[in-house]
Formats: structure tokens, sequence, C-alpha cells
């Protein structure tokens, strides 16, 4: 029997800057979402054409290439830290200067297809660490970016996050 259900996790669980992420995913089962979403983004980015996957919306920002990097890399991250969290880390996990690691990427130098089978990698792993913890294992918190976190709140941010990001492409990209 599954420990998910479709609770959402308490606003006090994560940082509040990532309410909008958790408040955008659908109220299901969290596995579940992460994985129709898997499947879903999947095949979206495989139909971007090769010239769009190299434009950005305004100068400065990043290409979808980089988006669809910095997604898989932030979900590494974060898929991390639940990990630390759930086998009790003693320590403060560092932040993520998300705008460094994209620049220092080689996104750009991908095909997005290698990208998006990356991204399903990546997915696939979570999927499996999440759906495998206890409940006691969602319960237990851990500090990153100087901010505490249940293990529980993660793949919600996670799967808010990607929402976010399909949101930008769709609506600024293509």
């Amino acid at each position: 029997m599954s420990v998910w259900n479709k609770e959402y996790p308490a606003p006090s669980e994560y940082a509040h800057y990532y309410s909008g992420y958790v408040e955008h995913v659908p109220k299901s089962n969290i596995i579940e979402t992460l994985n129709s979403q898997m499947h879903e983004f999947y095949t979206f980015i495989n139909t971007i054409p090769g010239e769009k996957a190299f434009s950005s919306y305004e100068k400065g920002k990043w290409t979808i290439k980089q988006i669809v990097g910095h997604l898989i890399e932030t979900e590494r991250v974060f898929a991390h830290r639940a990990l630390c969290f759930s086998r009790r880390t003693p320590y403060d996990l560092p932040s993520m200067k998300q705008d460094d690691w994209v620049k220092y990427s080689n996104h750009n130098s991908r095909k997005l297809s290698n990208l998006g089978n990356e991204y399903l990698a990546v997915r696939i792993s979570s999927i499996h660490l999440f759906q495998n913890m206890t409940k006691e294992m969602l319960s237990l918190k851990g500090t990153a970016s100087g901010v505490e976190f249940t293990v529980r709140s993660i793949p919600f941010i996670i799967a808010g996050h990607e929402l976010h990001h399909l949101d930008i492409i769709k609506e600024k990209y293509l």
C-alpha cells in the first residue's frame, strides 16, 4: 500500500518561495503525478523543432535546452536532498546556484533528444526513490539553503517546478 495520498504538504514543510510550485500541482497521488508528468513532458519536448530549442524569448534568458537541463539538475538536487533527509543527514545542505549552473553547463551543445533521455533517467530514479520511502521517512526533516524541508514536500516541489517552467516554455517560447 502506498504511503502517498492526495494531501499536500503544509506550507511549514518547505520554503515559502516554493508555495507557487506546490499549489500548482494537481491534487492526486504525487507518484502518479510524477509518472504522468514524465510521459507528457518527454513527449512535449520531442515535438520542439531543433531551431526552437536554441531560442530564448528575451536577451539574457535561458534557451529551451537550458531550461530542460535546469529541470534535470534541479530534480537531481532535490532528490539528493530527500535522500539525505530521509537518511537523517546531520548537517545542512548547500544552496543551488541555478544561474551559475546553467552558465557553466553544456546544455546548448547537446541534442534536445539527449537531454530528454537524461530527463527520463532522472525522473525514473526520483520516482523509485519516493515510492519506496516509508511514512516515517517522509516525515523526516532537513535543512537546505538555510530552510527546513520535510522529505514529503520535495516531490511536490519537483512536480510544481516542472509545471512552472513548462508554462513558461508554452507561453513565451512557442
